[in-house]
């Protein structure tokens, strides 16, 4: 009897991990909201012999076992194609995973692509296009079978097997399936037209031969959609399933109003759902490079805004455009749940060209803006494009070859050069990790920003960690074409920050240098500063500051010595105490208990501290114990 309550129970938990889905993205068990921490993204890329996954991995996101820093990233996106899993096992990559784990990544992007084999690849024609399908055959077989050859999905349906063995094989590490990288890639020039222009994608049906990445009709790729949606779903329902980076809203329109009936698209009982109902994130991606010039209607002509504020302003104004389409079929948590929002792609080049805007100032303005923006505009992971640049910033005539956060790391890797990692950090990189390093585990707080009363002039917002510690992201507006030159004076509204506050800069990971600055007439540039209250805020445990002081003690005062990088602490006792001197960064972290003795004195005693180990210039606490009654903490500067 035990036995076959045991074979039964086998089966039955078979059964469930297998069973088919029976909900939608429509549903709103099958379009739950996105509750991680937002994530510093990354794409990944080939830089020669000397590099691989996961050298390339250890950089991203830092290998302390090899003494490499890293540059902050917190999740990337690789790909994983079925013509490479099916040549050399779909576990190839399994190994490079897990380390991704180790390293601290989650929550990973993975793009799913189209097939190469002549045997799993469509090799029609359509629309009289000269190249044919680049999609899968045998889609419109069924999805799901009785389990004959060891899956549960029809192994003749091609895709669906493919998706079935990837997840199943990856879906630990993995959130997020894109479906073909960029599926509205165009060839007519169409897509990025507005409704009530000739072929707008809005009003029209993209033809075959203008998705280049698909070659198809459109219908087949939301019967992709439909396949990834229905199989994804079954073997991890906590996966998130989305169109694979999307460039145009027109595209989304037309996802949307269709089905994948490969007739017209129209809804059948066969095809009962448009687009929407089988993807239940928004992936898209943005180079703001491409959106800089406006007509000038008083001068007649056309005129540019090239500076970091304008790049981060058309790098949410892509997110709106795509989030009002969605609004516009119901997916606005009314109707229908509304969906995740990721960018998989987005940067603009370190240099200038004859074809694009850069420079190594505003990119890496931009870097940071587009990141904060993302948390303040409900995007849930930004992918920078991408770890390294493959080119010079002097010699580079192609914009893409220098978005890298490290410079040309071609040949300087460790795999040919003896386990040296030589790579060094753009200054793009520099700010990428000095904001991953001071934001990564905060979250975006409405309410502080709007109490921040921001002028027109200052940009940024709030961001709240799970205790209950603030940090501010503000910055001057740039405004004038070409130039990252803006200045503004901001002052902390009261009861939102003490009198004092810490303030660093966008290479505070290079440099660890921090200030300490009064909340009031506070200067900002177009280069965002960080700020933490280092006053109001219990950044220090235990602290009571106003508490009642206890009997014969009468004051204390701190004095920097620089040069030696030590204090001086000056106590006013007039009997026996136990004192304790500790310091602590101005963020809060214990860096070291420095004294601990008995003093016994009639007037003011003054004794020294002498640290073990240099300090790095910037702001430090210094607390006194007295007697374990008092903790009293006050802000010291060494420059």
């Amino acid at each position: 009897m035990k036995n076959i309550f045991t074979i039964v129970l086998c089966v039955f938990i078979s059964l469930k991990l297998t069973a088919q889905v029976n909900y939608t993205a429509n549903d709103p068990q099958g379009s739950p909201a996105y509750s991680n921490f937002y994530l510093f993204g990354s794409n990944m890329g080939y830089y020669g012999t000397s590099w691989d996954d996961g050298t390339i991995a250890d950089i991203a996101a830092g290998n302390l076992a090899k003494g490499v820093k890293g540059a902050g990233v917190k999740t990337v996106r690789p790909s994983l194609y079925e013509d490479f899993l099916q040549t050399w096992g779909y576990n190839i990559r399994v190994d490079q995973f897990n380390h991704y784990a180790s390293l601290g990544m989650q929550d990973l992007t993975v793009f799913l692509g189209t097939p190469v084999s002549a045997a799993h690849k469509d090799n029609n024609t359509y629309g009289g296009c000269s190249v044919p399908s680049q999609l899968f055959a045998n889609m419109y077989e069924p999805i799901w079978d009785n389990g004959e050859n060891g899956t549960p999905v029809n192994d003749n349906n091609y895709f669906a097997l493919y998706v079935y063995k990837t997840v199943s094989m990856y879906k630990n590490q993995t959130k997020f399936w894109e479906i073909i990288n960029e599926p509205d890639q165009d060839g007519g020039a169409n897509g990025w037209k507005a409704a009530g222009n000739a072929g707008n994608w809005f009003e029209n049906t993209p033809t075959p031969c203008e998705l280049l990445n698909l070659r198809a009709p459109v219908y087949q790729y939301i019967r992709l959609l439909r396949i990834a949606y229905d199989v994804i779903k079954t073997v991890d329902p906590t996966a998130y399933v989305a169109p694979g980076g999307l460039g145009y809203s027109s595209f989304l329109d037309v996802l949307l109003r269709n089905t994948d009936n490969p007739v017209d698209g129209s809804v059948t009982a066969a095809y009962p759902n448009k687009g929407g109902a089988y993807f239940d994130c928004l992936s898209f991606h943005s180079y703001p490079i491409y959106d800089l010039a406006y007509w000038d209607g008083v001068t007649g002509t056309v005129k540019y805004k090239r500076h970091s504020d304008a790049c981060a302003d058309s790098y949410i104004g892509v997110k709106k455009t795509f989030e009002d389409v969605l609004s516009k079929y119901g997916y606005n948590g009314v109707s229908y749940p509304k969906k995740t929002i990721i960018c998989t792609e987005s940067n603009i080049p370190g240099n200038i060209t004859s074809t694009y805007f850069g420079g190594i100032e505003v990119q890496r303005n931009y870097i940071i803006k587009a990141m904060v923006e993302s948390q303040m505009n409900g995007i849930s992971q930004m992918y920078v494009y991408g770890i390294g640049n493959n080119g010079d910033y002097a010699t580079a005539t192609n914009g893409y070859d220098v978005m890298g956060l490290y410079q040309k790391l071609d040949g300087i890797g460790p795999l040919t050069n003896g386990g040296v990692y030589n790579q060094q950090y753009t200054d793009e990189g520099i700010a990428y990790k000095t904001t991953s390093d001071i934001l990564y585990g905060y979250k975006y707080d409405v309410a502080k920003t709007t109490a921040l009363n921001l002028p027109s002039s200052v940009n940024g917002g709030a961001f709240k960690n799970s205790s209950g510690k603030y940090v501010y992201v503000l910055w001057a507006r740039t405004t004038v074409d070409l130039s990252e030159v803006a200045n503004a004076t901001y002052n902390f509204p009261s009861g939102v920050v003490g009198a004092t506050v810490s303030k660093k800069e966008w290479n505070y990971t290079a440099t660890n240098l921090e200030s300490a600055v009064p909340s009031l007439n506070v200067s900002l540039t177009g280069s965002p500063s960080f700020f933490t209250d280092l006053t109001a805020l219990p950044l220090i445990p235990g602290d009571t500051n106003n508490a009642v002081r206890p009997e014969n003690f009468f004051g204390w005062s701190v004095y920097p010595n620089p040069a030696r990088s030590n204090f001086t602490i000056s106590v006013n006792l007039k009997q026996r105490q136990e004192l304790t001197a500790d310091i602590y960064s101005a963020t809060g972290a214990l860096v070291q208990t420095l004294i601990q003795r008995s003093y016994y004195s009639t007037g003011d005693h003054t004794f020294n501290i002498t640290l073990p180990s240099r300090l790095a210039a910037g702001s430090y606490f210094v607390r006194l114990r007295v007697n374990d009654k008092l903790y009293v903490k006050q802000v010291v500067v060494i420059k």
